[in-house]
């Protein structure tokens, strides 16, 4: 079981995010900021404010409908922030459209943007604020939207009533600000920025108590030129570093003069608020803050770090199961679970852990490992059917929260084994994980899953890996594995309290995205070493602790049925050609060729919806060559 070389490809992805932003999207000499280079300071093309005449909304048009698609316009699809917009949006599972302008030149026309009565887009997001960018290597620059393009984008904003998000600008004003005041290199003087009392209104989730670090991006300084702007996020000195305006024409737009990238700690915390304020709080899919840990090898035993091997023990599930309880009744962290991958050949009738567990099984996950924890790669059909049929006998007659559909194979072995994948289809199996840090199964976009090719019934979870190693159960040996991999990226050896502060701020970032991938532990970490705490509370304890610095909302730990059954549910509405059209104010209406459930975000009924974080979800069920109408 030596999983250790699968915990460095994630560690250092991780960790060179914004070094590697700054490595290969800085064009010397333009790279005066430490992500990238600050944008050119107008809209080219004279064009530096709303046109002034906005025709009135098309004819025969008392009432105006919107696809529930969110367009995304990049200058050439190089910005710094693009992949982090895309990102903020996958994480929602809203569709959206990524527009590259430069490749498109004069193609935003008013027929690409609206037909009669109803809007292509329910809302626009900018790459940077003018779509500026330099075809020939920095000797010009140039907006990648000509003039027309421009008065066309602004008038279907204005006509439809949608807003726009410019996610990175050069203040000026096109956004209602003055003329910026200076630059900041955050990445050598990071902000604490507040949310002002507008801004606490529209990012209601936030902890408004503690402030928004904005570091590793270029940071321009400026204020309010009008009475139509409303910062929403300042510093110390009051500069309006987001603020959102309501142009002379109607408009809504929302600024920010800080750059991001899908690696940077503000682009996680503001993410989602930007996509609730963009799609004014309506529409398809759905964002929840999860922590999902597996600790697989129950009952079985592990190898550790420095020779022998550890086995849970009565006295660790009596702790695990206080600290769980602790960590439950926390505000916002009732929904958290611990799920365990068992191998039930290693339990007795007169195993001490088997007697103290099954007691308190119902408060945890339970997840099919197989009877002996075999390697799947190359097993017969006969061996595979009886490993995970075993298995799944005992956790049918032993757990409440165990269910035959969900599989964590020994290893994440056997995916390409036929006989395997036709042995779990069989017995039932309907959601196996797989493991993000190898080549070919990370999701391929983000909480989406990958459908086996060999029986296409069984759905691909993938499931991230960790530094907390497989073979490690008290502080002294992480930390001396952790430093023999590490010590030379970091310069030199890192305490455990360092260690615990670089693995858990990877926690921190799943659950602020919103990711739904469950992550690898195992029974080893779970060793009370000092009677009480445990090298996987200790990690979980100040990763919530740092949630908790900035998102009230509630914490949520689906089993793997549910999280399967999501990211199945999202596939599917993706490849179905479902029609989605929301009536602001009035309704949504779906209609769809095959039947679909989907999730809308901001529709409450009365069947069907759930409240989370203040804030409606519902799921509905259209029918195939059905439409499904929902009031708002």
């Amino acid at each position: 079981m030596t999983n250790v070389r699968r915990f460095v490809v994630a560690v250092v992805l991780f960790v060179l995010g914004p070094a590697e932003a700054r490595a290969q999207l800085c064009i010397p000499p333009l790279c005066v900021g430490p992500v990238d280079f600050p944008l050119v300071p107008s809209l080219p093309l004279g064009l530096t404010s709303p046109p002034p005449d906005i025709p009135p909304p098309p004819p025969g048009c008392p009432d105006a409908s919107l696809a529930m698609t969110v367009l995304v316009l990049s200058a050439d699809g190089n910005e710094t922030g693009l992949p982090a917009i895309e990102q903020a949006l996958d994480y929602h599972s809203v569709p959206h459209e990524t527009w590259i302008a430069s490749q498109r030149p004069g193609q935003l026309v008013p027929t690409a943007l609206a037909t009669q009565c109803t809007g292509r887009y329910q809302g626009v997001i900018l790459a940077t604020g003018a779509l500026s960018y330099t075809p020939d290597g920095g000797v010009t620059f140039r907006s990648a939207l000509t003039a027309p393009e421009w008065v066309t984008l602004r008038t279907y904003e204005a006509q439809f009533g949608v807003r726009e998000i410019s996610w990175y600008v050069f203040p000026g004003a096109d956004n209602g600000l003055n003329p910026a005041s200076g630059g900041q290199d955050t990445g050598a003087s990071p902000i604490n920025a507040t949310l002002t009392s507008a801004g606490q209104a529209a990012f209601p989730y936030l902890t408004t108590a503690n402030p928004i670090p904005i570091t590793l991006a270029w940071t321009y300084l400026t204020t309010a030129a009008d009475a139509s702007v409303t910062p929403l996020l300042v510093d110390a000195a009051g500069h309006a570093l987001m603020s959102s305006r309501v142009g002379p024409d109607g408009r809504e737009t929302l600024a920010m003069t800080f750059d991001s990238n899908p690696y940077l700690l503000h682009h996680a915390i503001l993410a989602h608020g930007l996509v609730e304020w963009v799609t004014r709080g309506v529409y398809l899919g759905e964002y929840r803050v999860y922590l999902t840990p597996q600790a697989d090898d129950l009952y079985n035993d592990d190898d550790l770090f420095g020779g022998g091997a550890y086995r849970m023990t009565a006295t660790d599930v009596t702790a695990m199961q206080l600290w769980q309880l602790g960590v439950q009744a926390i505000g916002g962290n009732a929904g958290f679970r611990l799920a365990f991958p068992f191998n039930a050949s290693y339990s007795t009738l007169l195993d001490l852990l088997s007697i103290t567990l099954t007691p308190v099984s119902s408060l945890f996950n339970f997840i099919n490992h197989t009877w002996t924890h075999p390697n799947l790669d190359t097993v017969s059909y006969a061996t595979a059917s009886t490993e995970i049929g075993r298995n799944d006998s005992f956790g049918r007659s032993h757990f409440l929260n165990y269910s035959t559909a969900a599989l964590v194979t020994p290893e994440i072995s056997g995916l390409l084994n036929p006989n395997a994948m036709r042995a779990a289809k069989d017995i039932g199996v309907k959601y196996i994980v797989s493991d993000t840090s190898r080549a070919g199964w990370d999701n391929p976009r983000p909480n989406i899953g990958i459908y086996s090719t060999l029986e296409p019934s069984i759905l691909f979870i993938p499931r991230r890996p960790t530094n907390l190693f497989f073979n490690v159960s008290v502080p002294s040996r992480w930390v001396d594995e952790y430093n023999s991999i590490y010590a030379s990226y970091w310069g030199r050896n890192l305490s455990y309290a360092e260690v615990l502060d670089k693995e858990s701020q990877f926690l921190l970032f799943y659950m602020l995205r919103g990711d739904i991938d469950p992550q690898m532990y195992h029974q080893a970490n779970l060793r009370a070493y000092d009677g009480s705490h445990s090298l996987l509370s200790d990690l979980h304890d100040l990763a919530l602790q740092k949630l908790r610095r900035y998102s009230t909302l509630p914490m949520e730990s689906p089993d793997l049925v549910r999280v399967g059954t999501k990211i199945a549910n999202t596939m599917a509405r993706n490849a179905s050609g479902l029609s989605a059209v929301v009536q602001p104010g009035v309704s949504v209406t779906l209609t769809s060729p095959v039947a679909l459930h989907v999730v809308v975000s901001g529709v409450c009924q009365v069947l069907g919806s759930e409240v989370y974080g203040g804030k409606c979800i519902t799921g509905v069920d259209v029918p195939a060559g059905g439409t499904v109408a929902m009031p708002l």
